[in-house]
This record gives structure tokens, C-alpha cells and sequence, in this order.
């Protein structure tokens, strides 16, 4: 990822004043032009920051999560932390889940509930 940007144009037209500008799945342009739909979509390889630009569309996609909950939101959600994970930190999505499942403190699938205080999680030193 990251890059400069190929503007490549697709059949459609240049999007309209104002529309936002964001990440897309790599397969949409595609897609997208294959419809025959009119529209507009420019793509390119996006170029800067492209960790800063994951990092929106993970709260992008996490929010749409929250409010629909269905599994293709949360594919979506997956999706950007496997894109995250390789720009920002090289790892593979094979390569986070060993790390997860080296992490002493486990997962969340076990439902556990703490309830009261404890000064590792309220900021306090010991």
C-alpha cells in the first residue's frame, strides 16, 4: 500500500463537489465499472498517511457495525484491521491472531465480567 496516486478514471464520471473521498475495498472500482450504473468514482493507490486513512475507515466501519450488527459489517471491521495490521505494523492477519492468541490475558470469548474497582484499570499505581 501507499503509493502514488494513478487517478485512473473509471467510466463514470468525477465525483460531484463535495463527495468524500475515502477507502474502498480494492475489488470496487472494478465492480463498480462493471455495473453499467452511472455514478462516479475515481481510484487510485492512495498516497500519505495510509494508516491515518485505515484508522478512519475502521471507526467508519466499526460504527456501521454498531448500529446494523450484521455479520457483514463486522467482515467489513475485519477487513480494515487486516489492512491496518500490514501498513502499519507488517504483521499479516495470520501474524495478529498469533499474537493474540500468545497474549497472556486472553480473549473476549468468554463473556467475563469484572465488576468493582481495581487501580491497574482506573489509572491509579499500586
Amino acid at each position: 500500500m501507499g503509493g502514488a496516486v494513478r487517478k485512473t478514471e473509471t467510466s463514470l464520471t468525477p465525483a460531484p463537489q463535495g463527495y468524500p473521498i475515502k477507502l474502498v475495498r480494492d475489488n470496487t472500482p472494478k465492480i463498480l465499472n462493471g455495473s453499467g450504473e452511472p455514478g462516479a468514482l475515481w481510484y487510485g493507490e492512495a498516497e500519505g498517511d495510509v494508516s491515518r486513512l485505515l484508522r478512519l475507515k475502521l471507526a467508519e466501519e466499526v460504527g456501521e457495525y454498531l448500529t446494523d450488527g450484521g455479520v457483514g459489517e463486522l467482515r467489513d471491521v475485519l477487513a480494515v484491521v487486516e489492512g491496518l495490521a500490514l501498513e502499519a505494523h507488517g504483521l499479516t492477519l495470520i501474524d495478529l491472531v498469533a499474537c493474540l492468541r500468545r497474549d497472556p490475558r486472553g480473549g473476549f470469548t468468554k463473556a467475563v465480567m469484572m465488576f468493582g474497582h481495581h487501580p491497574e484499570f482506573d489509572g491509579e499505581s499500586s
